[in-house]
């Protein structure tokens, strides 16, 4: 569990990570705080660190998320696969996803991290679109490790490339249409 300093300094990395990508400082993240770089220090080693737990933050806060989405009654089936297959909390609409392909070359364990995570906690997904084969929703001959190996795959694209530089369009609108082409195809 973090402490209220550590998610803090993460909230606030967030922050500045959206207005200047992976070329933040740590006195970036204090002004933005109105906190000493020294107090970050005493939380985080460096950069390095402070993005590796990011990743984590980021992700369990999705995680949390999909549970959300789960537990819900009000969606169908398949509303539950298409918002768990994108999900993401309100908070992370904004962040600056396009600065991501970055990390590969200037962060390679970052990025490790983040890969590690694209490919696993795939057990509920797979239990909803198991659920959505038994009613009829999921075609009963598809394939779902295809599917999960093209879901990230796709996923794994946008963080690798700048695909999405300069398209005006955010992270998650390219992840929505992703999980929409892959439910539904691309035929009209």
């Amino acid at each position: 569990m973090l402490t209220e300093i550590r998610e803090k300094i993460l909230k606030g990395t967030i922050q500045v990570f959206n207005k200047k990508g992976l070329k933040l400082t740590m006195d970036d993240v204090a002004d933005e705080l109105k906190i000493s770089k020294k107090t970050i220090y005493k939380e985080f080693s460096g950069k390095d660190e402070i993005f590796e737990t990011m990743v984590d933050y980021v992700f369990d806060n999705i995680k949390v998320r999909e549970k959300e989405i789960l537990a819900c009654k009000d969606y169908s089936t398949i509303e539950k696969i298409r918002l768990f297959l994108s999900a993401m909390p309100e908070s992370y609409r904004n962040i600056n996803f396009q600065e991501l392909y970055s990390l590969k070359d200037k962060y390679p364990k970052v990025y490790k991290k983040l890969q590690k995570r694209l490919e696993t906690g795939w057990e509920p997904a797979f239990k909803l679109l198991e659920q959505g084969k038994e009613e009829g929703l999921i075609r009963e001959d598809a394939d779902l490790k295809i599917f999960k190996i093209m879901m990230e795959a796709s996923l794994e694209r946008f963080f690798e490339k700048n695909v999405m530089k300069g398209s005006g369009r955010k992270y998650n609108d390219y992840l929505n249409e992703v999980v929409d082409i892959l439910l539904n195809g691309i035929s009209v």
